[in-house]
């Protein structure tokens, strides 16, 4: 019981990052829109927004999945990891999102670039413009795109940071730790995502086996979320992994 609650609480903390990503992606598009319209330029307001969502949510999993695992087994004062995670966070950031933000900058350039050559082929006014570019970045396409890229990367920093801390407490404790995937629901869920959710954990250094029937891709993820997936098993996913001590003779007990 504790655990299927654990579960619910993390399903419903992960779900409020989304929309926090959302948000901040979403108010990103629209600095592109007006950096297009005045400059003819996207500008790096989703980097900027990224890289603020990316430190809060890391430095809060990282911690969080910690206490979770912990149980008083380390006393915060002895816990020395901090610093160490500080500088994880910045070099996770530095490798990884330019490649993240050059991708989704691409694809806004490739848009608006699209809707530019619409609009200069029936002649707009450059208000007529700038309202056409306001609600493609900003209007229902825009808010669904944000959506797409939010789940996608608040899953991604929060099974990363969590994978971290897990690591990290387990090279600490010497407790051995296993993992469960989570499906947490979608309206249109992959169902070999929805397979994965079977409720029996497996050793934390063992890889989840996902098949995607679409691509026949089989990828072997460490966790939802793992940069060395296929795009099917990763984009728009919403699942997140657990971690649970094991028993051991000298523990005696697990965290849930």
């Amino acid at each position: 019981m504790r655990l299927t609650r654990y579960i619910q609480i993390e399903s419903r903390r992960q779900a409020t990052y989304e929309r926090l990503f959302a948000k901040e992606i979403l108010k990103a598009f629209k600095k592109n829109a007006e950096m297009w319209i005045d400059f003819n330029i996207v500008g790096n307001a989703v980097g900027e927004a990224l890289e603020k969502v990316y430190r809060v949510t890391l430095k809060d999993y990282l911690s969080r999945q910690w206490d979770q695992l912990d149980g008083n087994v380390i006393q915060k004062k002895e816990r020395f990891f901090m610093p160490a995670w500080s500088q994880w966070i910045e070099n996770y950031i530095l490798a990884t999102l330019v490649n993240k933000v050059v991708g989704i900058d691409d694809t806004t350039r490739e848009l608006l670039m699209q809707e530019t050559i619409a609009s200069t082929s029936i002649g707009e006014t450059r208000s007529e413009f700038s309202k056409r570019i306001m609600n493609v970045m900003g209007g229902a396409a825009g808010k669904r795109r944000a959506r797409v890229i939010a789940r996608t990367e608040a899953g991604n920093a929060i099974n990363i940071a969590k994978a971290k801390s897990a690591e990290d407490w387990a090279a600490q404790t010497d407790i051995p730790i296993g993992k469960l995937w989570i499906h947490r629901g979608a309206k249109d869920p992959r169902d070999w995502h929805v397979a994965m959710d079977t409720g029996v954990e497996i050793p934390k250094d063992e890889p989840f086996i996902v098949t995607d029937p679409n691509t026949g891709i089989t990828d072997r993820m460490m966790y939802p979320h793992d940069p060395s997936a296929s795009a099917g098993n990763v984009i728009n996913c919403g699942c997140l992994v657990i971690y649970v001590r094991l028993k051991t003779e000298q523990d005696g007990r697990n965290n849930f």
